[in-house]
């Protein structure tokens, strides 16, 4: 359970209807407001100091917040990740060594 002393905006926030993946988006939108520049134009976040803005962490955030967006219908990618076992003959069983509960405890 997260901590009471965290604020977290975008518990608040209204989900935009083409969120895809709302937890990214959450997370980009409360790191965006902690990192929001100041009248000087520099990050007001105590973890940037005199960085100039937007810093990394809010460039970041925005582009999360835009990937947890749908821009169009999704692409198909079945097939994308699989593994193929490779035809060489060599499809045999291979045994890892027999290791003992609490063997890697010992002292040295």
């Amino acid at each position: 359970m997260p901590s009471a002393s965290h604020h977290h905006p975008s518990r608040q926030a209204a989900l935009p209807d083409d969120v895809t993946d709302p937890l990214l988006w959450r997370l980009g939108f409360d790191v965006a407001r902690a990192h929001q520049l100041d009248a000087s134009g520099r990050c007001g976040n105590l973890g940037c100091p005199d960085e100039p803005g937007p810093c990394p962490a809010l460039r970041h955030a925005d582009r999360a917040m835009r990937l947890a967006r749908q821009d169009g219908p999704a692409t198909d990618r079945s097939g994308e990740f699989t593994t193929v076992a490779p035809d060489d003959g060599s499809s045999e069983d291979v045994r890892l060594p027999r290791r003992l509960p609490g063997s890697g405890l010992r002292a040295a």
